[in-house]
């Protein structure tokens, strides 16, 4: 099985337009850290991407997303079929935890959705400030994985 961040990204991108409503590239950064968290929980694993989340100012970032969606801006991310057709081809087990990202995230702000990764105790938070609070690049700005995977399971999942 592929894990590619992009193909999983077009997928969540997709329920947002089936649903009549937009996501921007900040929105998409921290609902796939929240998703690579879920999942790692989920199936008891230690990751599922093979890039790092970044801290950056406004949270965490992944640079393959960053890269992919940054023209948009603070604009809607707009997909072409080809990509929402990519999309749909992802796992079956993928796409049902990404329906469940969309169901409890989809009307959570952008603004708002930083504020939760900016919560203290958060594995992004420690980072930043370990770093200056300074955007960078390289392994001293990436969040743990293991810490995001507890941090949103302590945040989020219900015992």
């Amino acid at each position: 099985m592929i894990n590619n961040i992009i193909h999983d990204a077009y997928y969540l991108i997709y329920k947002f337009n089936e649903n009549g409503k937009q996501v921007t590239n900040m929105q998409i950064q921290k609902l796939m850290y929240f998703f690579e968290a879920y999942y790692m929980n989920v199936y008891e694993v230690d990751k599922l991407y093979d890039c790092n989340f970044n801290a950056w100012a406004f949270g965490p970032v992944a640079i393959p997303l960053y890269t992919k969606f940054r023209k948009f801006g603070k604009n809607a991310i707009k997909l072409t079929d080809e990509e929402v057709e990519i999309g749909q081809q992802i796992d079956d087990n993928k796409k049902q935890l990404l329906d469940t990202i969309y169901d409890v995230f989809n009307n959570i702000s952008a603004i708002d959705l930083v504020n939760i990764t900016h919560m203290d105790n958060s594995p992004w938070k420690e980072v930043w400030e370990n770093n200056g609070n300074k955007v960078g690049y390289g392994a001293n700005t990436y969040i743990d994985k293991e810490k995001s995977k507890k941090w949103f399971k302590n945040t989020f999942v219900k015992s």
